[in-house]
């Protein structure tokens, strides 16, 4: 019966949306080129402060962003909307359809499509989920550290990004 009672607990704490993946993407990663210095370069413009991370580095992180996209594929021929994917993203929100927590992200296509490649890229996150013309993305925390002691922007290590999903 013990044994039963600890296969159950086990099973259901693999199972367990706790457990999110993360996945780290260093800016010298040749199957992810660009994707940290990118990310990082969006969250700064999105207005979010780097914080002192000590030893000359700096952390600027962005928590529960979220976005609704929608197909408008079965929109009236008329709407300009028609055919195209509207998307809309916040920080700070929450994983929930047409939420309005949190604060506006204006580079939402650009992220989703850092998103995608992230995800695509086999470390086992999953960002966005599809069905019925409508996709929610969502990242627990999408964390970039900038190494300011590295001053060669060629040779990478300067910046380097972790992606954790909400999953």
């Amino acid at each position: 019966m013990k044994v039963l009672c600890v296969a159950t607990v086990g099973l259901l704490a693999m199972a367990s949306p706790i457990f999110a993946a993360s996945v780290t993407v260093p800016d010298n990663l040749p199957a992810l080129a660009g994707v940290a210095a990118t990310t990082t370069a969006l969250l700064l413009d999105a207005g979010l402060k780097a914080q002192n991370g000590g030893g000359g580095v700096l952390v600027v992180e962005a928590k529960n962003f979220h976005c609704d996209q929608h197909s408008n594929a079965a929109v009236d021929a008329a709407s300009v909307h028609a055919g195209l994917p509207t998307l809309k993203c916040r920080i700070n929100s929450q994983n929930k359809r047409g939420s309005t927590a949190g604060q506006a992200f204006g580079e939402g296509r650009a992220m989703t499509d850092l998103l995608q490649k992230v995800e695509g890229s086999g470390g086992g996150a999953a960002f966005t989920d599809c069905a019925m013309g409508y996709c929610g993305t969502f990242a627990k925390s999408i964390k970039c550290t900038i190494d300011t002691k590295i001053d060669n922007f060629s040779n990478g290590g300067r910046w380097s990004c972790v992606f954790i999903d909400g999953q």
